[in-house]
């Protein structure tokens, strides 16, 4: 079953804006974007505000801290271009006169190098505040791409004890990796659909049958090749990168695309997916082969009915009581963004109201309608809430 209505809904995890937002006389924390998403207006104003409190003491840490992360992410999709790294690069070189040895000096300088091979700078955060999650995640990816399969393990240990990943994302993507089918693989696009599957494989030790491919990490020099000798996958990868330019520049979705391919022809029956909140662009050139069955996309060829896996998977298979039971949830760091991921459970459970409707089950059709309506309603979402209550307006009519 297709439908052609997902555009109220759709699969946002770091980029989407926030409208509305007012200016602020006052600084506010500038939480990673992990946590929170905001307007590029906020970032703005809360990068002159920030600056302002630099001016004011040039040693104060948490102003560079809150500066950084502000111009860092305002216009977030510029974040490689050489405008945006001048700009970062520039803002180290000047914490390193004025706040030299600090966490956030060695913190910002490895975010901004980001060399995944050299984690000098890291470790001498880690060893300023030994307990600060923030540092834990680029262990973990050095160790992820190294094939230091105990080493990530203990820092997956460490990440999941520090909670720095909410119960939320962890329910999310369980209910991820319950709509896949054994032995698949999943690709996946970043921080919140990454981490949280990891210690649910690793610390958990659920679904480690599932191969995870980082759509950011994958085209990484030996990385895919360890990842499917894990799996017991071989594919001849040494043309990929060459394969994958456009235009001159290498092209991580045209490389991609072809790793999908060779993947699809040379094991046809190992089953594909897309997490749901992989970047459209990633996607939209294959929109009519891909099937939602919950919280993933199947990747087909061939024309399927997934409206009884829909059927299994948010009946039998995942869980959803913290949808309505989230206790905190006004108060818990990335609110927000939440809310916004669970937006992608809106179409699976509109199918099923359609599906219920369609044979007659009324009742079980308005149950899902209303979850439905109770997650847009969460979400802010205007379009999803119409659309939600026409359907419903269908079953009051019977």
């Amino acid at each position: 079953m297709k439908i052609n209505w997902l555009l109220f809904c759709l699969l946002v995890l770091v980029l989407a804006c926030q409208k509305g937002e007012t200016s602020e006389t006052k600084p506010q924390k500038v939480y990673r974007i992990v946590y929170e998403s905001r307007s590029n207006e906020w970032y703005k104003t809360q990068a002159e505000l920030w600056k302002k409190e630099i001016d004011k003491n040039p040693q104060n840490a948490q102003a560079w801290h809150n500066y950084y992360n502000a111009v860092r992410y305002a216009h977030f999709e510029d974040i490689d271009s050489e405008q945006k790294q001048n700009k970062l690069s520039g803002i180290i070189e000047d914490m390193g006169k004025a706040i030299p040895g600090t966490y956030e000096f060695y913190l910002l300088n490895y975010w901004t190098t980001h060399d995944i091979n050299d984690l000098s700078l890291i470790k001498k955060a880690h060893e300023i505040r030994p307990d600060a999650a923030e540092t834990f995640y680029p262990f973990i990816i050095h160790n992820e791409v190294k094939g230091n399969k105990q080493e990530k393990n203990k820092w997956l240990q460490k990440l999941y004890e520090s909670r720095d990943i909410s119960p939320a994302l962890l329910n999310y993507n369980y209910n991820v990796l319950m709509s896949l089918e054994p032995d698949a693989i999943l690709f996946t696009n970043g921080d919140n659909d990454t981490y949280p599957i990891w210690l649910l494989q690793y610390v958990h030790n659920l679904r480690r049958d599932v191969l995870i491919i980082n759509i950011s990490m994958a085209p990484i020099d030996g990385y895919l090749d360890l990842k499917l000798t894990d799996h017991d996958l071989k594919l001849e990868l040494s043309g990929l990168k060459k394969s994958s330019v456009e235009k001159g520049a290498f092209s991580r979705k045209l490389f991609i695309t072809n790793l999908r391919n060779k993947l699809n022809s040379t094991y046809p029956e190992v089953p594909l997916y897309y997490a749901l909140t992989v970047y459209k662009p990633y996607t939209e050139n294959i929109k009519s082969n891909l099937y939602i069955v919950g919280l993933a996309q199947k990747y087909s060829e061939k024309r399927m009915d997934n409206t009884a896996l829909v059927k299994k998977n948010l009946n039998n298979r995942f869980r959803l009581d913290y949808l309505q039971y989230d206790w905190y949830r006004e108060n818990m760091l990335g609110r927000r963004m939440i809310s916004r991921m669970n937006m992608n459970y809106v179409v699976p459970m509109i199918m099923l109201g359609e599906h219920y409707t369609g044979s007659g089950e009324l009742a079980r059709a308005k149950e899902w309608f209303e979850f439905a309506l109770s997650i847009a309603h969460q979400a802010g979402n205007a379009g999803a809430i119409e659309e939600i209550r026409s359907k419903m307006s269908v079953i009051n009519k019977q």
